[in-house]
């Protein structure tokens, strides 16, 4: 039988709310103190766990940051299908703009994404981790972005819309860059030039 189907290998909902224990933690000690400043037995000790009962859950830590990335691209993977969900693709994305402009832990959120980066730069197993992750979430873009179009599409290249895509990527990276290089950042504004920006990247 194939280990995914087989019971023996299911997580319980317990075993997944530990799991979620220990990133969040992760992701908290990670911020404070950078990926190699974060010993597991910090970890541990912000989950209110053994560092004995952590290593049940993930082989090392390169694993849990993993997981992280992971755990941060289907987030972002579940807001893109939101939104294909709703009535209006258009006005979602708008509104999806403004959100991120407010988003109360967006700085968290980018010490964190910056760590990430960083640490994959010199970590060759992360990075793939980090690239897989990238392209699952380039591919919906890439779908939020057709059909926002609708019949326009059609008449665009793959690569165009791929194109689109990846600027989009760059917008919202780039607002969490400029969270912490601009702390002062005029959000109203920024906000609203990004919404320009996404109607031009959605017209033909």
């Amino acid at each position: 039988m194939c280990a995914a189907l087989n019971p023996a290998h299911v997580p319980t909902d317990r075993a997944l709310a530990r799991r979620q224990q220990v990133l969040d933690a992760a992701a908290e000690c990670f911020r404070r103190r950078g990926f190699h400043g974060a010993s597991m037995a910090e970890i541990a000790k912000t989950a209110g766990m053994s560092a004995g009962h952590i290593y049940n859950l993930f082989e090392n830590k390169d694993d849990v940051i993993a997981a992280i990335v992971e755990r941060d691209r289907d987030e972002i993977v579940r807001r893109i299908q939101e939104t294909l969900d709703g009535e209006d693709v258009m006005e979602a994305m708008l509104a999806a703009v403004e959100d991120s402009c407010h988003q109360p832990d967006r700085d968290a959120e980018a010490a964190l994404n910056l760590e990430v980066l960083a640490e994959a730069s010199r970590n060759a197993k992360l990075a793939q981790v980090v690239v897989n992750s990238e392209t699952i979430i380039r591919r919906k873009a890439m779908l939020l972005i057709r059909t926002a179009l609708g019949p326009k599409a059609d008449r665009l290249p793959a690569d165009d819309i791929e194109a689109r895509a990846s600027v989009l990527a760059a917008l919202f990276n780039g607002l969490m860059v400029l969270s912490v290089s601009q702390p002062d950042l005029k959000q109203a504004a920024v906000s609203r030039v990004m919404q320009r920006m996404m109607r031009v990247l959605l017209e033909p």
